[in-house]
C-alpha cells in the first residue's frame, strides 16, 4: 500500500510542480522520489525471498513516517490559500496523500516492533 501511496505522490508531484519555497520542493522530490526507489527495492527483496532486517525495517519507517509527514503538511501549507486551480487541487491531494502515507508508515514501525 504505501509503495502505491510513494509512487502516486510523484506523479502527482509531477503535474502539481509549483512550490516556491526551495526546502518544501527538495524535501518533497527528495522523499517522494527516494523512498520509491527504496520501497522497489525492498519488494524486490521480498520477491527473491531475501528478508530485511527487522531493526532496518523500523528504520525505513521511522524515517518514511517523519519525512513524508514533513513533505505533506509543507505542500499542503504552501498551497492552501493559493488560487482554485487543477493545480492547486492536485497538490492538495498530493500533500493529503503525502500525510496519509507518513501515517502508514507509522502503522508499519508499531506492527514492526510488535512482531
Amino acid at each position: 500500500m504505501v509503495k502505491a501511496l510513494a509512487i502516486t505522490c510523484v506523479v502527482l508531484h509531477y503535474k502539481s510542480l509549483g512550490e516556491r519555497d526551495d526546502i518544501t520542493k527538495l524535501l518533497s522530490a527528495g522523499t517522494f522520489v527516494g523512498y520509491s526507489v527504496i520501497l522497489i527495492a525492498l519488494f524486490a527483496g521480498y520477491l527473491l525471498s531475501n528478508p530485511i532486517n527487522k531493526k532496518l525495517d523500523l528504520f525505513f519507517s521511522l524515517i518514511g513516517c517523519a519525512m513524508f509527514i514533513a513533505a505533506g503538511v509543507l505542500i499542503l501549507k504552501e498551497w492552501e490559500n493559493a488560487w482554485n486551480t487543477d493545480t492547486r487541487k492536485i497538490a492538495i491531494s498530493k500533500g493529503s496523500l503525502a500525510v496519509t502515507n507518513g501515517v502508514l508508515f507509522f502503522f508499519d514501525a508499531i506492527f514492526t516492533l510488535r512482531d
